[in-house]
C-alpha cells in the first residue's frame, strides 16, 4: 500500500512591511533643575511678547545689560538706554524668564533682593551713577549664572558702589519759601489783645 504524501501546507503571507516612523530630533539637553537649554514652547507661551532669540539668549546668559531695552514690546528695535523709572517693566520680565526657567526659589529670592535694593539707590543717589553701577553688576553676573550660582545677585558689591555710586548723591528738594504773615491794621492783632505780640513797638502804631 503506498504511503499518503502528507498533507500540503500553505506558507504564511508575510506581514506588509509597516511604514518607517518620521525622523524625530534628540531632546536638547537639560540644564539647571532638568530645565531645558532652549527657548521651550512652555517660555515662548508664558512670554509671547519676547522673542524667541531673546528668551534664548536670556537662559543662555548671553543677554547683556545693555540688551535690557529689547524686552520693552514698544521699544525692542532701538538700540538705547532704557530708563529705569523704579521697577520698570524690562527688569522685572527678565527676572521673570530667569525665575520660570530655572524653578528655583533660592535664585528667585536673590533676584528679588537684588531688584529691591536697586529701586533703593535710584531713590537717592544720581540714574547715571546708579545705571553704571548696574551694568558692570549685570554682566559680571553672566558667567556665574552660566555655572550654575545665581546667589551673587543678592550680594551688595560695596567696591562697585564706592567707585561709581557713593559720590553722587541726588539733589535734596528745594523746600518751598515761608511766607511771612503781614499783619492788617484794618482787623484788631489777637497777640495783642492776649499779650503775646513780639514786636515792641507794635509796627502799626
Amino acid at each position: 500500500m503506498a504511503a499518503t504524501p502528507p498533507p500540503f501546507i500553505t506558507a504564511p503571507t508575510p506581514a506588509p512591511a509597516l511604514p518607517r516612523p518620521a525622523f524625530v530630533p534628540p531632546i536638547p539637553g537639560a540644564g539647571l533643575n532638568s530645565a531645558s537649554s532652549t527657548a521651550s514652547l512652555s517660555l515662548c507661551t508664558h512670554f509671547p511678547n519676547v522673542n524667541s532669540v531673546v528668551i534664548m539668549a536670556i537662559i543662555s546668559h548671553e543677554f547683556k545689560a545693555t540688551d535690557l531695552h529689547k524686552l520693552n514690546p514698544t521699544n525692542c528695535d532701538k538700540e538705547v538706554a532704557y530708563t529705569f523709572n523704579g521697577l520698570t517693566n524690562q527688569f522685572k520680565t527678565y527676572f521673570d524668564i530667569l525665575a520660570f526657567h530655572i524653578n528655583n526659589t533660592s535664585a528667585t529670592s536673590s533676584f528679588f533682593h537684588y531688584t529691591t535694593h536697586l529701586v533703593k539707590l535710584i531713590a537717592e543717589y544720581k540714574w547715571t551713577a546708579v545705571y553704571n553701577y548696574h551694568s558692570i553688576f549685570f554682566n559680571c553676573r553672566r558667567a556665574e549664572m552660566a555655572a550654575g550660582d545665581f546667589s551673587q545677585w543678592g550680594k551688595h558689591n560695596n567696591d562697585l558702589l564706592s567707585k561709581h555710586v557713593y559720590a553722587h548723591w541726588k539733589p535734596a528738594p528745594a523746600k518751598p519759601a515761608k511766607v511771612k504773615a503781614v499783619s492788617n491794621p484794618n482787623k484788631a492783632c489777637r497777640k495783642f489783645n492776649k499779650g503775646h505780640c513780639p514786636n515792641t513797638p507794635c509796627p502799626w502804631g
